[in-house]
């Protein structure tokens, strides 16, 4: 008996890959979230003090070796990179939410672009059939627009 309660307790182990639930366009995107930190981390590092010297020549600095993003960033705000990585990790989070919202959506907004697709077509078809003979503009008497509104004439 204990045997095929253990196989049991294993069996949602066993259940392959194939089987499981597919990533969605979300888990894709916070997944960038990592990759997204580590680049901008490359980014802080750059050493940009050659490039400020380069820009303003005559402007006295004292001579510091590397003058990196993050140490210029860092002077004015201590939890700097804190709320970068905050941003980060949040915003992509927040843009998984909406792929999710728009994969969701995406079944219904393609019936709408499929119905509207085929209303276009349907009005595009009956502008090319002429009109059956004595139907067009029966009831629209074009006397009336010499006519004001109670019938009497304008005056011009």
């Amino acid at each position: 008996m204990r045997p095929i309660l253990f196989a049991l307790l294993l069996l949602p182990l066993a259940v392959p890959a194939s089987a499981q639930r597919p990533a969605s366009p979300g888990d894709k995107v916070a997944a960038m979230a990592p990759a997204m930190d580590r680049a901008t981390g490359a980014l802080l590092d750059l050493d940009i003090g050659p490039i400020l010297d380069a820009a303003d020549p005559y402007h006295r600095r004292p001579y510091v070796r590397h003058r990196t993003l993050r140490d210029i960033a860092r002077r004015d705000d201590p939890y700097f990179e804190q709320r970068l990585r905050g941003q980060i990790y949040g915003t992509t989070a927040a843009m998984a939410r909406m792929a999710d919202a728009i994969a969701a959506a995406m079944p219904a907004m393609r019936r709408s672009l499929d119905r509207m697709k085929y209303e276009i077509d349907a009005a595009a078809r009956d502008a090319r059939q002429p009109l059956p003979p004595g139907d067009a503009d029966d009831g629209w008497d074009r006397d009336l627009d010499d006519d004001g509104p109670d019938g009497e004439p304008y005056d011009e």
